[in-house]
């Protein structure tokens, strides 16, 4: 879990490293939305990465995506809930929500 926008980078950077090291793949693209936290151009241009962004205000494009993060949302909300925990355990939350839906 990110605490902020700025550690995306970061992390990004770490995800790709671990496929091409775990997996021994090469990354070939990455889709975002438009971001700033995303726009690694010169990172993508040496890796060979093909950085793909969606279109502003298309909910064509990302609505899936957008009803799947709501459903773990609603989830992680009735477990935060019926569980009665503080809020500092919802990261916690969203992680085994997710857990139990994979």
């Amino acid at each position: 879990m990110l605490k902020n926008k700025s550690e995306a980078l970061d992390k990004v950077k770490k995800i790709i490293a671990m496929v091409e090291t775990q997996f021994e793949k090469r990354v070939k693209m990455i889709r975002s939305d438009n971001g700033p936290e995303f726009m690694l151009n010169e990172y993508y241009f040496m890796k060979g990465i093909l950085h793909q962004k969606s279109c502003v205000a298309t909910p064509q494009q990302n609505g899936r995506v957008e009803r799947r993060h709501q459903h773990i949302l609603n989830l992680a909300r009735a477990l935060m809930f019926q569980s009665m925990l503080p809020k500092m355990y919802w990261p916690y939350a969203v992680l085994h929500e997710v857990y139990l839906l994979n």
